[in-house]
Order: C-alpha cells, then sequence, then structure tokens
C-alpha cells in the first residue's frame, strides 16, 4: 500500500469475523470482499455491526479468512444514499478497508 493511499484520516477496529467473509468478482476482473465485526464495548451491550468492504489483492487476501477470525482493520467509512421501494431516502455506511492485521 502507498503512502499516499494512508495520508488521510483513517479509523481502527479490532474484533472477530461475525460470518464467513463474502468474495465477489466482477466482469471488470476487480475483486471485492465484504464480512462484518460486531463491536461492543462489554459482554452486557448489544452488537453494533460494522460493515466492511474491501477490494483488489487485499479483498483477495480477506476472502481466505474464516468466521470467527481475531482481526485489526484500518480504513475509512462511505457513506452511500439511496431510495427504498417506498420512495424514502436511506442511508447506508459501509467501512472501506484498508489493512487488516
Amino acid at each position: 500500500m502507498e503512502f499516499e493511499e494512508l495520508k488521510a484520516n483513517l479509523d481502527m477496529f479490532y474484533g472477530f469475523i461475525s460470518n464467513d467473509p463474502e468474495i465477489r468478482y466482477f466482469e471488470s476482473g476487480k475483486c471485492k470482499t465484504t464480512f462484518a465485526i460486531p463491536l461492543k464495548k462489554n459482554k452486557e451491550d448489544e452488537a453494533k455491526w460494522l460493515n466492511c468492504e474491501c477490494w483488489g489483492a487485499l479483498a483477495e487476501k480477506a476472502g481466505e479468512l474464516k468466521k470467527g477470525t481475531e482481526v485489526l482493520v484500518f480504513g475509512n467509512f462511505k457513506e452511500d444514499k439511496y431510495k427504498d421501494k417506498g420512495g424514502n431516502e436511506k442511508t447506508k455506511i459501509t467501512f472501506v478497508v484498508k489493512g487488516i492485521v
């Protein structure tokens, strides 16, 4: 990974992957992997889910991870706006992973 890609502020999260990552290959040749990490401060708290996605070589490597794998991910948030079937505007927030430890 190039330094230029990391110059922006990064967020880091630690947790265990909740399900086996889902890998998708596109006609363009690009690879995308998605997975989720539950976030909670202690065992009594209800988990909030961090929906993660990564692309390219990192996505291929992340696709080899398994449910329950302990990871530290760093990257940035992405916000996508869309309209549901009822015409209501919705927002989906995804964490775009730039690195996994």
